[in-house]
């Protein structure tokens, strides 16, 4: 699974080297996303150990990390639930299989969205299906063949 947090140390550590102000955007993200500190750490972890043992990067990577997070900060907490549900609602329309669906909602759990996600999916509920999802939602949207 590739948690929404390590799509963000990707961006912020683009350059193999992170800044000031990336630090502080993924502080951001990581409270955005209710991100407690065992599982930061244990994703941070997993992170450097793709990374070279030398750096000669400057932190470049925090305009994508910016844009990220501002995008984030824009729609997450207000909308979020409803785009759960309507990826849950378009899962359920195309057919779920077993694992994308464990795949998914534990995704979705992680961002504190499992609920809605479920609710979309499972519960009869009118659902707004034709607004386009953000971009957030590509990762779980390829686990359920969307």
């Amino acid at each position: 699974m590739v948690h929404p947090y390590s799509i963000g140390l990707g961006y912020g550590w683009a350059d193999d080297a992170l800044n000031e102000e990336g630090h502080n955007l993924l502080n951001r993200l990581a409270n955005l996303l209710g991100v407690g500190y065992q599982i930061r750490e244990s994703l941070e972890m997993e992170h450097m150990e793709t990374m070279p043992l030398i750096s000669q990067g400057v932190g470049a990577g925090v305009s994508a990390l910016r844009s990220y997070v501002h995008d984030l900060e824009s729609w997450f907490p207000e909308e979020g639930e409803e785009h759960a549900r309507r990826l849950g609602r378009s899962a359920l329309d195309v057919g779920l299989t077993r694992s994308g669906w464990k795949e998914a909602y534990a995704w979705m759990e992680a961002v504190g969205l499992g609920h809605a996600f479920a609710e979309g999916a499972w519960i009869e509920k009118e659902v707004d299906r034709e607004a386009d999802l953000p971009e957030f939602f590509n990762h779980p949207k390829k686990l359920l063949s969307l």
